[in-house]
């Protein structure tokens, strides 16, 4: 297999690179996953440090590469997410002379209207279609329909220009790699995390990473609503410190120890410390700090919800969850406490989406780096001329081939020089020169 595609994704706790392939019934297969941990080099998705992120992906590359050989990585998809991306409500309208059967030409011409709106201050990610007005009528799908009058509806998705202009700093002008594509995160996640019956019932896509939460509202298979919130697990970590930890001390407590809620024991726990010193952590006081922000968080989920204008109750599929900060003890009961009259469940890639044997067991920890994967067309490898592989045929084999081989191409007839011959085709010889000597001495 040579043509993959390939992905990255650039988080605020750790750089991902993915690479996969299409199977012949066009299912997506990953191939390889590398990522390495990146602390204050990327900030709510905005790159901070460019030369320390270009020597993260050019080592990811490498072991890409690796895994992929004799595959050479020429191109990527990237990720753009972050603090500043959200969702702009924008209509655009059109009439005609008389009744008319609108076409993709139109449909194409009313995004690239609502294209030119947009403010030029900010970067404009993608056009989302959240559906149609004509003659007054709803429409899901405008293609084919007549009318004189059409009103486009879409969610316009844009984020601050420096988010892309520092990616290419690291891509394009370090890496010396083209980008095949810039995918918005949140969009790419909600496809492989969310069924189609889902976004049709209505359901709320929370994804808890390290330095912001994303909140994305879907309702009649559209989206309602995509706002990031400026907090994530790194708040919580912060708020341990407060304990008289370091940062690195505060975030294995919280991985080890922490609950954001149902905390009954009452025992302390001794921490050691990174100078060898040991200290002992009242838990109780540690669960409540812990609840304390994720309370806080949580907060701000139901009001960015609250902002859709869609009532909780017509939200039917529930609460999906993804993000390594969702991962903390008793984050997901805190949710249910919170939304008592919604499901909560955390998010997993669909079924249809495999990977090969090393990443079978870790594909869920890397969702939205695949989701990215799952989202790119284009073949991002190319392999190299003298990287052909030749296989010599058995012994037995090259015994039976023919001395010399000649190649037709087009009307031209070129030689080969005679193959090696096996030691059947030897052994034949000689013994054939030894007969011939014999005859001649009889004469």
């Amino acid at each position: 297999m040579s043509e993959y595609i390939v992905a990255f994704e650039l988080g605020s706790s750790k750089i991902v690179g993915v690479a996969g392939y299409r199977d012949e019934n066009g299912m997506l297969v990953v191939s390889a996953i590398e990522s390495i941990n990146a602390t204050n080099i990327v900030k709510r998705g905005c790159v901070q440090n460019v030369d320390e992120v270009y020597a993260c992906i050019n080592k990811i590359k490498m072991m890409l590469e690796n895994r992929i050989a004799p595959a050479k990585i020429a191109k990527v998809y990237v990720g753009v997410g972050g603090l500043s991306v959200s969702a702009e409500e924008r209509v655009v309208k059109r009439s005609f002379h008389e009744d008319s059967i609108i076409k993709q030409a139109h449909v194409q011409k009313l995004k690239e209207e609502c294209r030119a709106m947009l403010s030029s201050a900010t970067d404009t990610l993608d056009i989302v279609s959240t559906g149609y007005i004509i003659d007054g009528r709803a429409e899901r799908n405008a293609i084919g329909v007549t009318g004189t009058t059409i009103e486009a509806h879409y969610k316009a998705i844009t984020a601050k220009p420096l988010i892309r202009k520092n990616i290419d700093r690291c891509i394009i002008e370090r890496s010396k790699l083209p980008v095949a594509g810039y995918i918005t995160t949140a969009l790419a996640t909600a496809d492989v995390v969310l069924t189609k019956e889902e976004r049709m019932l209505g359901c709320v896509l929370v994804d808890f990473g390290a330095e912001t939460t994303t909140v994305s509202v879907y309702k009649n298979d559209t989206l309602v609503l995509l706002e990031t919130l400026p907090m994530g697990g790194r708040n919580i970590t912060r708020d341990i410190m407060s304990l008289n930890l370091v940062y690195t001390e505060a975030e294995h407590l919280k991985i080890s120890s922490g609950m954001a809620s149902g905390f009954n024991s009452e025992n302390n726990v001794v921490l050691k410390l990174e100078n060898n010193n040991m200290v002992e952590i009242d838990l109780a006081k540690l669960s409540s700090v812990v609840e304390a922000r994720s309370e806080e968080i949580i907060a701000n989920v139901e009001a960015q919800i609250k902002r859709s204008g869609i009532e909780c109750k017509d939200l039917t599929a529930g609460i999906v969850v993804v993000g390594a900060s969702a991962k903390l003890r008793g984050w997901l009961e805190l949710l249910e406490e919170r939304f008592a009259d919604m499901k909560v469940r955390m998010g997993c890639l669909r079924k249809e989406i495999q990977a090969v044997e090393k990443e079978f067991s870790q594909i869920n920890d890397y969702i939205q780096a695949i989701a990215l994967l799952n989202a790119g067309k284009e073949d991002c490898t190319k392999t190299p001329a003298n990287s052909t592989v030749v296989v010599e045929p058995p012994v037995s084999q090259q015994a039976e081939e023919e001395e010399e081989v000649i190649i037709i191409t087009g009307d031209k007839k070129e030689e080969e020089k005679p193959r090696r011959r096996g030691i059947f085709g030897i052994l034949k010889d000689k013994f054939g020169k030894m007969i011939e000597e014999g005859e001649d001495d009889d004469n």
